[in-house]
């Protein structure tokens, strides 16, 4: 595996604990009794899920690129 790969795998890695971190997060959120701050926090687990989705969108752009 070339350098290149490595680090795309390496990224591809660190997105993958960080969805697993943001679904920690939001399963943390329902147990929170108070509506607003389970609220909040959702919306934050939201966002950074759309950020991890954009992420990857461009590692897989960058992976189709010829070497």
């Amino acid at each position: 595996m070339n350098n290149r790969s490595t680090q795309l795998v390496d990224a591809s890695n660190l997105l993958i604990e960080l969805k697993n971190l943001v679904e920690v997060l939001c399963m943390g959120a329902s147990d929170i009794h108070d509506e607003r701050q389970q609220c909040a926090i959702q919306c934050i687990c939201d966002i950074a899920d759309e950020r991890i989705a954009a992420i990857n969108a461009a590692l897989d752009d960058v992976r189709q690129e010829p070497v």
